[in-house]
C-alpha cells in the first residue's frame, strides 16, 4: 500500500511520510494573513457548504474532503491560497466546464503527518498551534487536511493533517 493511501486510510497517525502529489479542485480563496484568517477560513467553509461543491465536481475519486494550503507568500502569517475540495483522477485535465472552482496539484515531497481527533474546530486548531510553535522546517510549498470517514464518525472526528517538510 503507497503512503498517500495510509494517509487517507488513516493508518499512518503521525510521523514522517514521502507522499506523491494529487491534484484537488474545489472553491478557493486567498487568505490574507495570520490575524484575519479564522474570519475568511470559516467563510470558505460555509460557502462550501451552502454551494454543494460536490455536486459541482462529479469527477472526483470519492467524497473525502481536502483543504489544500498552497501558494504561500512566506510563512502561515503571509498570505496564501486555501482550496476545499476532492481528489481528481491522476490525469484529470481541469476544464472550463468547473466554472469558478480552482485546480490545485499538491507537490510530491516529504510531510509530517499529525492526527487532530476530538472536539472540532478545537482539536485542529490545537494541532496547528503545536506545528506554528514547533521547530519543523517547513517547506511552504503546498500543506493539506483530510476529511474522511474519521472525520464523520460519532466521538472520533479526526482530521489528518500533512504539512510539508524539508528533510
Amino acid at each position: 500500500m503507497s503512503a498517500q493511501a495510509k494517509a487517507e486510510d488513516y493508518e499512518v497517525k503521525a510521523g514522517l511520510e514521502t507522499l506523491s502529489g494529487f491534484q484537488v479542485v474545489g472553491l478557493s480563496k486567498i487568505i490574507s494573513g495570520h490575524e484575519q484568517a479564522s474570519e475568511e477560513i470559516n467563510q470558505l467553509w460555509q460557502d462550501f457548504f451552502q454551494m454543494q461543491i460536490a455536486h459541482h465536481i462529479p469527477e472526483r475519486l470519492d467524497d473525502v474532503i481536502y483543504a489544500v494550503y498552497s501558494d504561500y507568500e512566506g510563512d502561515h502569517t503571509k498570505p496564501y491560497r486555501l482550496t476545499l475540495g476532492y481528489r481528481m483522477k491522476t490525469d484529470f485535465e481541469p476544464s472550463g466546464d468547473l466554472g469558478t472552482l480552482h485546480h490545485v496539484h499538491v507537490e510530491d515531497g516529504d510531510y509530517a503527518l499529525m492526527s487532530a481527533a476530538g472536539e472540532q474546530p478545537k482539536a485542529l486548531m490545537e494541532t496547528w498551534t503545536a506545528i506554528w510553535q514547533s521547530d519543523l522546517d517547513r517547506s511552504f510549498k503546498t500543506d493539506f487536511e483530510v476529511y474522511g470517514q474519521r472525520f464523520f464518525e460519532e466521538g472520533v472526528h479526526e482530521v489528518l493533517v500533512a504539512v510539508g517538510v524539508k528533510l
